[in-house]
């Protein structure tokens, strides 16, 4: 069974590792290896730097995890989508890093903003 958690995070840079050392211990108590839980943790960390980049309010982290797969998201009220953009690119690399570490990524519009979600497995 896949244990959850929300997070509500303010839109500083700082939210960016309390974020991480969230996600981190979320995957431990869902008994997750340390492969999932790293590339979890590199996610999380991408996924909420954007939304502190890019949204004007609060921000909320959701964690759905049990010991062989994740799902992340990170709520907030942009309407802001991320894009992929090239390797030589000046910035922008956090969803190619996003894409390259989850099965798959993907916007749910909400009322008054968006999700970012991210979606793992270990191995």
């Amino acid at each position: 069974m896949a244990l959850r958690r929300t997070l509500v995070l303010a839109p500083e840079p700082a939210s960016a590792r309390l974020g991480r050392v969230a996600a981190a211990e979320h995957l431990a108590r869902a008994g997750a290896g340390t492969a999932l839980t790293e590339a979890v943790v590199l996610v999380v960390s991408e996924l909420v730097t954007n939304a502190v980049r890019h949204a004007p309010g609060p921000l909320e982290l959701l964690i759905e995890a049990d010991a062989t797969s994740a799902s992340v998201g990170v709520l907030d009220t942009s309407q802001v989508h991320p894009e992929l953009v090239a390797p030589y690119d000046g910035g922008g690399r956090g969803m190619l890093v996003v894409t390259t570490l989850a099965v798959r990524w993907h916007v749910e519009e909400v009322p008054g903003g968006k999700v970012v979600w991210a979606h793992l497995r270990a191995g």
